[in-house]
């Protein structure tokens, strides 16, 4: 096998192909997925006004592409290792692109729910799953900030994507915007992840970035970090079957319904929405305020990803899982206080933070709770079963919206499950802990 870039002579070094896919991650991150899952709440009022539609109708349509997501999920974690990345991130975007465009054509409420349905086999799976899997294949040193630095796209796209949708959809209207937004989806996304997206390494002859150290370094870095090196096999037929796994999902589904009723209804709530020809102030902003919060919010998504990454290397999950957790409480507070100047400041600090539980933290508290030898198929199971506390987010809150004109009891209940998330992933981790002190311990005997 090909010697790792990383180990090669200074006068003979390139820069780690690895990084190519970072690049490659970021791109689609801050298209597609900023597109389909942060931007879909600037359409939400003129999609429910002009359709005639109520908002639990819309974000019922909306949690169809969660649903679905939690089936690609499942399915990109268990093929990763057998076909090709750049396949799979490939057709990723193209779908994305098509469905964009036929958001662009929509008429009737069915519709929503066949194109969000669409959608959902790709968007989560083929892009923030697939990037997280991938990444943590070609990166043993530096595992956290690789994966913290690709997913920080959507961060980065969402900050430039709020105010020029909105000017676009003031300027064009909200369906040729979605025409504009596939056109950039594709151009952008698609060319890089054909051309570098392997799935591992030894695709292109090579191994993990700093492979040669990892025995010393990568370990030391954990201790450091407070974190038990995982040096054993961690099958997932033991994973499965422990409680400490099903401690962590029931902490991420949490996080899901956190995420899913922050996220779609984010304008919204700073705004006011027509339904079925009456209007309702939430928040009581005009778009162009919202629009900024939003902007803003993204810019701190982006900052707080590469942080949050950083932060799992360098001070360990149980930092992370207490920072994140508190971030998420701070944030729903906030989003309580919508018609307030500061509220949606505040929202778009901490939840901005808070959210990065939900798509950096899932594979990094695999890896290092179980070690890397099944981390796709672990990774999977805890992003799918995520994604169906988020579509039940959706659901729930566009529910409770219809009943009480207000997401002001939806933000209640987010407050209450920040602090759930927080105990459920505590005592996750260091019943994986034990876990992996057994299989060590059999091993030795054996």
């Amino acid at each position: 096998m090909a010697p790792s870039a990383s180990n090669l002579p200074s006068s003979t070094r390139r820069p780690y192909f690895g990084w190519w896919l970072v690049v490659s991650g970021f791109l689609i991150m801050g298209t597609c997925y900023t597109t389909m899952v942060s931007g879909m709440s600037l359409f939400q009022p003129h999609i429910v006004e002009d359709l005639g539609i109520t908002v639990g109708t819309y974000n019922m349509a909306n949690s169809m592409s969660t649903l679905v997501s939690i089936i690609g999920s499942l399915v990109i974690g268990n093929v990763v290792d057998r076909v090709d990345g750049r396949i799979l991130g490939g057709l990723s975007v193209a779908i994305t692109a098509a469905a964009l465009i036929g958001f662009a054509y929509v008429g009737a409420a069915w519709q929503l729910f066949l194109l969000f349905a669409i959608d959902g086999l790709v968007i989560v799976a083929g892009t923030r799953l697939l990037i997280s899997i991938v990444l943590t294949n070609w990166f043993t040193l530096k595992q956290g900030l690789a994966v913290a630095v690709a997913l920080s796209g959507s961060g980065f796209g969402g900050a430039i994507f709020s105010p020029a949708v909105s000017s676009l959809i003031a300027a064009v209207g909200w369906r040729a915007s979605f025409m504009v937004l596939a056109a950039v989806c594709f151009i952008i996304a698609f060319p890089i992840t054909v051309a570098v997206f392997y799935s591992r390494p030894a695709d292109k002859g090579l191994e993990p970035y700093g492979a040669a150290e990892a025995a010393g370094a990568a370990a030391a870095s954990e201790k450091r970090a407070g974190d038990v090196p995982v040096d054993v096999e961690v099958p997932w037929t033991h994973v499965w079957r422990h409680p400490s796994f099903w401690l962590m999902v029931a902490g991420f589904m949490v996080m899901g319904v956190i995420n899913g009723a922050a996220i779609p209804n984010s304008i919204t709530n700073m705004t006011s929405v027509t339904v079925e020809g009456q209007k309702i102030v939430t928040g009581g902003h005009d778009m162009v305020y919202a629009s900024s919060i939003y902007s803003f919010n993204m810019i701190v998504v982006l900052v707080s990803k590469i942080a949050t990454g950083w932060m799992y290397d360098r001070f360990g999950v149980r930092t992370g899982i207490i920072v994140g957790s508190a971030a998420c409480l701070i944030g729903s507070v906030g989003l309580c206080f919508a018609g307030t100047m500061w509220g949606p400041v505040v929202s778009a600090i901490f939840f901005g933070f808070g959210t990065c539980m939900g798509t950096v933290a899932p594979s990094l508290v695999a890896v290092r709770c179980y070690g890397a030898k099944d981390v796709g198929r672990i990774t999977g199971w805890l992003t799918s079963l995520e994604m169906l506390g988020y579509a039940f987010g959706t659901m729930l809150s566009g529910s409770l919206f219809d009943a009480f004109h207000s997401f002001v009891p939806m933000w209640m209940i987010n407050i209450a499950g920040s602090v759930l998330m927080l105990v459920l992933l505590l005592a996750a981790a260091p019943a994986a802990r034990a876990l992996v002190d057994k299989i060590r311990h059999e091993t030795q005997v054996a």
